[in-house]
């Protein structure tokens, strides 16, 4: 048969499968520790800007962390000023984005911001390590 031909082959698939499965029910585990730890860069570098800014205490004592969660299909953690831990932290919106007679200092914005790269290792590794194929 003449013609132009190409031949695709999917190589590595049953690998793949296997590691999965090796990973089995502890995925949802491996993913909050992934999601938690990750998050605690963020959280230190947003204490640290309360802590900066600290007058009352109110601001510091709502900086959180929370526990991982899930709703669904979604694993998160809660990461940045809680009013529910402290009432007075709502206040810290008045540091992040400054006010008319204040120049904004936003602590929140660049614990994510400045943490990115650091976020994405964090969960990379915890993900291999816990057996979860990831590229």
């Amino acid at each position: 048969m003449g013609g132009m031909k190409v031949k695709i082959q999917l190589t590595g698939l049953e690998e793949y499968i296997e590691n999965l499965q090796r990973a089995g029910a502890n995925i949802d585990q491996v993913v909050g520790e992934a999601i938690h730890e990750s998050a605690k860069p963020i959280f230190q570098d947003i204490r640290a800007w309360a802590e900066k800014h600290k007058k009352t205490g109110a601001v510091l004592e709502g900086v959180d962390l929370s526990e991982v969660q899930r709703e669904g299909d979604k694993i998160f953690v809660d990461v940045g000023i809680s009013t529910e831990k402290s009432p007075g932290a709502w206040h810290a919106a008045f540091i992040e984005y400054g006010t008319p007679k204040m120049k904004a200092d936003p602590g929140v914005w660049e614990g994510f911001k400045k943490n990115k790269a650091k976020v994405k290792k964090i969960q990379s590794d915890i993900l291999k390590k816990g057996g979860i194929p990831i590229d």
